[in-house]
């Protein structure tokens, strides 16, 4: 019981940051999330990368680079900064691979016997790819937001990213809803391999309540879309919100990690909540600014 009163707490209270920082104004929202991208690239680089001693300035020019990048694409699109600006991301990434020359680790090179043949020792090496992995699965989708904030007379509107979240959310309650009843009784596996309790009764649960909830955030004014496009963006939402959630945990039981991060009490860390959101806001995003009328 004390578990559960914790995490409502503390899922409530995070619920109502993510929401406030949005509505507030672009400040807000840059602050917030700049802050909770960082926080995931953290955990991120902690889960694959660890906090070795040799890492330490990997870490740091990831870090940098991820901000930059944040920074940079919230500054083009809320004040017109020259795109260009963008590029001064790419300095800090050059830097980790210059970096490398400078751990000693990375500099032995053993190879021992096995069946017969010369294989190569590992030392730490061939886990510096995931420093830029990083960028792109964690820092790029948190820039890309941005990318809706503002209509297009230039006026400062959150309710599209806001209605992306809902229909995040609306999809996870609705996976839950169904997955845990209907789910548990049919047992349709949805990936059992990387989430045994997954079903396909939860996934079509999670479908039906985001595109309900796109349709009713449709109405409401808040979605801004004509119904088709809300549809299929509640439609993207769920699917590679599920996905975006798969890939989390396929990354996770690959590092032997329960939780991303314990910087939220009962629910993990920040890239355990924002999984599904790298993958779906980037395809939504997308879809909305190429293809929705």
């Amino acid at each position: 019981m004390k578990n559960f009163i914790i995490r409502t707490i503390s899922g409530l209270a995070f619920t109502i940051l993510v929401i406030g920082s949005i509505l507030y104004g672009p400040v807000a929202f840059a602050v917030v999330f700049g802050i909770i991208m960082t926080a995931a690239v953290s955990e991120y680089l902690n889960i694959t990368i660890g906090k070795k001693k040799e890492n330490v300035i990997a870490r740091a020019l990831t870090i940098a680079a991820a901000i930059i990048l944040f920074v940079n694409v919230f500054l083009v699109v809320a004040y017109g900064y020259d795109p260009l600006y963008i590029l001064f991301a790419i300095l800090p990434v050059l830097g980790i691979f210059i970096s490398n020359l400078y751990v000693k680790g990375y500099n032995v090179h053993q190879t021992k016997e096995e069946n017969g043949a010369a294989v190569r020792v590992a030392n730490g090496y061939e886990a510096y790819p995931f420093t830029l992995g990083a960028l792109v699965y964690v820092a790029l989708p948190f820039s890309l937001m941005s990318l809706v904030l503002y209509d297009k007379s230039g006026v400062y509107n959150g309710n599209i990213l806001l209605s992306m979240m809902v229909m995040l959310w609306c999809t996870d309650v609705g996976a839950y809803l169904l997955g845990s009843t209907l789910g548990q009784m049919f047992g349709h596996r949805l990936f059992p391999s990387i989430s045994p309790k997954k079903s396909w009764e939860g996934f079509f649960g999670g479908l039906a309540c985001s595109v309900a909830g796109a349709v009713i955030l449709r109405a409401t004014g808040l979605l801004e879309l004509s119904l088709a496009d809300a549809i299929v963006v509640g439609v993207i939402i769920c699917i590679f919100g599920v996905l975006g959630d798969l890939v989390e945990s396929q990354l996770k039981r690959n590092f032997g990690v329960k939780d991303s991060g314990k910087i939220m009490p009962g629910h993990g860390g920040m890239l355990d909540r924002f999984d599904g959101a790298l993958l779906a806001f980037p395809v939504a995003i997308i879809y909305i600014i190429f293809f929705a009328a």
